[in-house]
């Protein structure tokens, strides 16, 4: 790599910070529920600063998604049905979306983007569950946000991500590899940066920068939990680029590696039947995405 390129790089890293930050509630959320003597009046507290966003996430837990008996009304009864940690991934879900709303222009659909990022994070959350792994409300955001380093192209490159999506519809290649042949910064590389800025956990980051990786052997410093929620991810982009639902700026769907298959210990029925319980999740995110503001 060049000075010249090397410049360019950096000048597209320095513009985001142009990007929006996350509001304050989202880590003081974050840092009450990693306390063991903290209470749900805590949450509920720190979060009565941020009324709309509350009133968001309280319908996203009375979603169909959750299907919660009766429904609930309070922050404690909702953390009571669906746990701390999914009511921590619902406010950062939330908020991300928020922080980057965006407008249509051009062949670019935000709503179907987020239709496509919804869906990863469906599909990882109910291979999760299939597996009996208690990461599975991680696993949802690190779906939801696995391509946000598009949405930082779109807003700081909107050139370079129509050229990127040009090139990619017209070779029927991904995005990826069509970043790649045009000599451009990836959305993956991108993505990590803005993972750092909004200081998201080492998990969420590593799945943004490795979500296209099925190699455990090229992802440079990773856990061995992380390497399974990366898999996770992996295979999940890969269903929904198959079941086509969505638009991520490609239309290739290649087949899942046997490898990472065999990492995550499932058979071929379970894969059918996976495939099957992801359909019928689906009808729930176009639902979740309007409670969130998108569409």
């Amino acid at each position: 790599m060049g000075a010249a390129e090397d410049l360019r790089i950096k000048q597209i890293v320095d513009r985001v910070d142009e990007l929006p930050t996350l509001p304050a509630v989202v880590y003081e959320v974050t840092d009450i529920i990693n306390d063991p003597m903290s209470s749900t009046a805590d949450v509920e507290a720190v979060m009565a600063n941020d009324p709309a966003l509350t009133a968001k996430v309280l319908k996203l837990a009375n979603s169909a998604y959750y299907a919660i008996p009766g429904g609930v009304s309070s922050l404690a009864r909702a953390i009571g049905y669906i746990g701390y940690d999914t009511v921590q991934q619902l406010v950062l879900s939330a908020s991300i979306i928020d922080s980057v709303k965006i407008d249509s222009k051009g062949s670019f659909d935000p709503t179907q983007f987020w239709c496509h990022c919804m869906g990863v994070a469906m599909a990882g959350e109910t291979i999760a569950k299939e597996m009996d792994l208690n990461a599975s409300s991680d696993i949802f955001t690190c779906g939801l946000v696995h391509d946000i380093g598009k949405l930082a192209i779109f807003l700081l490159l909107p050139e370079q991500f129509e050229q990127v999506r040009k090139t990619a519809l017209e070779k029927d290649i991904t995005f990826l590899q069509a970043e790649k042949e045009l000599g451009h910064i990836t959305h993956t590389e991108i993505g990590e940066i803005l993972a750092q800025k909004w200081k998201l956990p080492a998990k969420i980051r590593n799945a943004i920068k490795y979500h296209h990786e099925a190699n455990p052997e090229k992802r440079q410093g990773v856990s061995s939990e992380t390497n399974t929620i990366i898999d996770i991810v992996h295979v999940a982009n890969l269903f929904i680029h198959a079941l086509k639902f969505g638009d991520s700026g490609h239309r290739k769907a290649s087949g899942v590696p046997k490898a990472v298959i065999e990492r995550l210990q499932l058979s071929p029925n379970q894969v059918k039947d996976l495939l099957g319980n992801i359909k019928l999740s689906l009808g729930n995110a176009e639902g979740f995405l309007k409670v969130i503001g998108v569409g």
